[in-house]
């Protein structure tokens, strides 16, 4: 190998060693600050963009899942109105029952009359009531709630409260009018929409377990592409320090070692 004054093959050698081995003591020392596999997009650039999606999508499940939830508590309030309104049919029995005893007086039947005229009215408030500005019941704005994240949809709030209990829907209502068959018919209306409210709370919960289970899986298909595997990042890390120990010793040495030898021939 020719000897000169202008270059220097094995300092350009060993400087290019030193910059490779600098540059994975970096690139290691960066993934074990962050805990990131890809330091670098170039480390993994198809990973990065698969990485990216399964964040998205794991993000649109999370946002499901707080969307369950509040649809979850719409009919938890659903069931907790039609559990008074069940409540209050059945006391409109007693007070229909009471009123057909004959040993009661005819004020005491206009008393009876009275509370079954406000209980009635209380039904009919029942089922008007809202839940965040949306009705609970007869909802004509059709609230249809995303249970997945294709999207797919249920319908919630269009049971129809006051039109299954119209005999008892009355602020007008007269005791005498109102016949057991009728309250029985009532009740039973009352509890076929407790059991509809029922079926899609418990519809919803096996949603919500399916979207937490779901982002749990994508989560860790996403942890297999970014998280760092630490005991193998660790030893990457000790390999490339000593390799940049290793090359910018053999930096120092090509450029003593050329030096020397051009000194000698020049002298």
């Amino acid at each position: 190998m020719p000897v000169t004054l202008s270059t220097n093959p094995a300092q350009a050698t060993a400087a290019r060693a030193l910059d490779h081995a600098n540059r994975d003591l970096t690139s290691s020392l960066k993934r074990l600050s962050t805990g990131n596999r890809i330091a670098n997009i170039y480390d993994d650039a198809g990973g990065e963009a698969v990485q990216l999606k399964l964040k998205a999508q794991s993000a649109r499940y999370s946002v499901l899942q707080n969307n369950l939830m509040n649809g979850i508590s719409f009919l938890q309030v659903q069931e907790g109105v039609l559990t008074t309104a069940s409540e209050v049919a059945s006391r409109l029995g007693e007070l229909q029952a009471m009123s057909e005893d004959p040993t009661k007086s005819s004020d005491d039947i206009a008393n009876y009359g009275t509370e079954a005229s406000e209980l009635a009215s209380l039904l009919g408030r029942l089922a008007t009531q809202e839940f965040n500005g949306n009705r609970l019941f007869n909802n004509s704005q059709n609230i249809n709630l995303n249970v997945q994240s294709s999207p797919d949809t249920m319908a919630i709030g269009d049971e129809d409260l006051a039109g299954d209990i119209t005999t008892l829907d009355s602020a007008s209502l007269s005791i005498s009018s109102v016949t057991a068959s009728e309250v029985e018919a009532d009740l039973q209306a009352i509890s076929d929409l407790r059991a509809a409210v029922g079926a899609k709370q418990s519809t919803l919960n096996y949603y919500y377990d399916n979207a937490s289970i779901t982002q749990t899986n994508i989560d860790a298909a996403r942890g297999r592409i970014t998280d760092v595997d630490i005991a193998s990042e660790a030893s990457a890390y000790s390999i490339a320090q000593v390799k940049s120990q290793a090359a910018a010793a053999m930096l120092a040495q090509a450029n003593n070692v050329g030096t020397q030898n051009l000194m000698q021939l020049l002298m």
